[in-house]
């Protein structure tokens, strides 16, 4: 088999043993429901002997069916796992998963997949445009090979939680007339610079992913093809909080690209943290007061690491102030819904992320998870009815990339 049959088959795999470990996490959630319920009236029924023996009873068959339903899944799976295991190309998927499907499990339990080791995890990597077969080689003779137009502006392009590369194209056939342009194309055909598409496990730790993009930049300006003038790296949503990662850490490690990045852009990223991870903290908070609802309150809170570091748009492990890049200029996008001076856009913000967090004021900042530094060169921005997707593929959002890039 080839490599791209080889990963079809490793990702069909992996989704198969994603939906079995599901089946057997829902198994236990109902277990554990089942039980708390029928605590109740059993508590009331065991002043009496035969109530007591009526317990015994329940208990012993409730949890042996949910012994039973667990065990068969996990036969069944293994089965099948074994099957496709060996037979190889007998059983050989015509095409890969879609990326936006696994992006989608990778931001939801990405960290379980990746403990696990399942063959859905991957490591980060650029592509050279959306949905390409594979990633780029950070070697100057593959990235001469690549990319043999490569100007001096390299720009990465980084995705957001639950996603791929193919979200920056999420619009493109309305918005600009053809299913394969977004902002990296258009920014190539209008500013010179030369696109390159982030591809990662949203599901892993902000920090975990910013070490590992502040590693990757190294490979990449060290092996550019030609003198690199200017970095610039643009994300969105989650993928904002992921650049500014890696800035934080190479400034840590006083890594030699960071004094080559020109601009740091974000769009609609949660700085100050997103209202629906905070909203989903607290529902786990007050179902796991009760007793029935306390199964469902730690199957919220299995989702993964890099959800929950939304709540308060953390970018690092430590409590330190942010270290940001002397020299680089820093652009913060908010979008709002509705007509500007619409109070629905202050209070809903893009409709995921509010105008104070996707672009906080220094007199808002938390101390302890400091936006930038009071010397760095910040340009925020509010753009009215842009929502938190349509911000992907947008006139106006072009239009404000182009001015920034162009000063």
């Amino acid at each position: 088999m080839n490599d791209i049959s080889d990963e079809s088959l490793a990702e069909l795999r992996g989704a198969l043993r994603l939906a079995g470990a599901g089946i057997d996490a829902a198994a236990a959630v109902t277990q554990d429901m089942h039980r708390a319920i029928s605590a109740k009236p059993f508590g009331v029924l065991a002043q009496v002997p035969a109530g007591q023996v009526a317990r015994r009873v329940h208990d012993g068959v409730r949890d042996g069916v949910y012994a039973c339903v667990r065990g068969v899944s996990r036969g069944v799976f293994a089965v099948v796992d074994g099957v496709l295991a060996h037979a190889g190309p007998a059983v050989q998927p015509r095409r890969r998963l879609p990326g936006p499907l696994v992006g989608l499990l990778q931001g939801v339990v990405g960290d379980h997949i990746a403990r696990a080791r399942n063959p859905l995890a991957a490591d980060m990597q650029l592509r050279q445009r959306p949905g390409s077969a594979q990633p780029l080689s950070l070697t100057r003779e593959a990235l001469c090979a690549a990319l043999p137009d490569a100007g001096p502006w390299p720009t990465v392009l980084v995705h957001g939680l639950a996603a791929d590369e193919s979200c920056w194209q999420i619009g493109a056939t309305k918005t600009w007339g053809r299913p394969d342009l977004d902002y990296g194309a258009l920014l190539a055909q209008r500013r010179g610079v030369t696109p390159l598409y982030l591809r990662y496990n949203s599901g892993l730790r902000i920090a975990e992913n910013g070490r590992a993009l502040a590693a990757l930049l190294e490979q990449l300006v060290d092996a550019w093809p030609v003198p690199v003038r200017g970095l610039v790296l643009l994300g969105h949503s989650m993928g904002g909080l992921v650049v500014r990662s890696a800035c934080h850490h190479g400034r840590v490690a006083d890594a030699a690209w960071t004094r080559q990045v020109r601009d740091i852009i974000c769009l609609g990223a949660p700085h100050r943290g997103a209202p629906l991870e905070k909203f989903g903290a607290a529902a786990v908070g007050a179902l796991a007061f009760f007793d029935v609802t306390a199964p469902i309150a730690r199957a919220i809170d299995a989702r993964s690491a890099g959800i929950k570091d939304l709540r308060h748009g953390k970018i690092h492990d430590d409590d330190a102030d942010q270290l940001p890049l002397p020299g680089a200029r820093y652009h913060d996008l908010a979008g709002t819904l509705g007509r500007k001076g619409n109070p629905l856009g202050w209070v809903l913000g893009d409709g995921l992320v509010r105008p104070a967090s996707a672009t906080p004021t220094r007199a808002s900042r938390d101390p302890q998870n400091s936006h930038h530094s009071d010397s760095s060169d910040i340009r925020a921005t509010r753009i009215a009815g842009v929502g938190h997707l349509s911000m992907l593929s947008h006139p106006a959002v072009l239009a404000w990339l182009e001015a920034a890039l162009a000063e």
